[in-house]
């Protein structure tokens, strides 16, 4: 039912796609990843090669920083890509993310700086136009920027197939 801009109506195309497969003894899915982290992904691998080299000593933040930024660790999402295929789930459509309350681009920015650097941040202004900080693109052919990326304001919650049971 969402409604995507014209930049990522490829990408919701695929999605539906995916959903609307038919065919006997087959169940499709698709998982909603947040911005990837870890082994070396592009969209935050700026801030941690700043903030190892203090090079500047304060990591930007785009703007005020206080708008909602998913993330998921590429190995968490890998698990949950096993965890799906073990346990065939009835809902389709699953929000892979971290279950981290609140995630702000100002606290996952401070987060890297506290964790490799010096600990300081500085907000910066928001581009008006996006400078390529990435070769590559993604398959879909949609520009990896990192500040782009950094400025999503999107509330969700985890899929219940990625919060733990605490159960004992």
């Amino acid at each position: 039912m969402r409604q995507s801009s014209s930049e990522y109506a490829a990408i919701k195309k695929a999605e539906d796609d995916v959903l609307n497969f038919k065919k006997e003894g087959v169940k499709t899915y698709v998982i909603s990843a947040g911005v990837l982290y870890g082994k070396g992904e592009s969209i935050f691998n700026s801030h941690f090669k700043k903030a190892w080299l203090q090079k500047p000593a304060r990591l930007p933040i785009v703007g005020g920083g206080k708008n909602l930024v998913p993330t998921i660790h590429v190995t968490d999402l890998a698990r949950m890509v096993k965890k799906i295929y073990d346990t065939k789930p009835e809902r389709q459509y699953i929000f892979g993310i971290d279950n981290t309350h609140k995630p702000s681009q100002k606290k996952l920015i401070t987060a890297i700086s506290s964790g490799i650097g010096t600990g300081l941040t500085e907000s910066i202004d928001i581009p008006v136009e996006f400078a390529k900080c990435h070769p590559h693109k993604t398959p879909l052919q949609l520009d990896l920027d990192w500040k782009r990326f950094l400025l999503l304001n999107i509330k969700v919650r985890p899929s219940s197939l990625f919060i733990p049971d605490m159960t004992p």
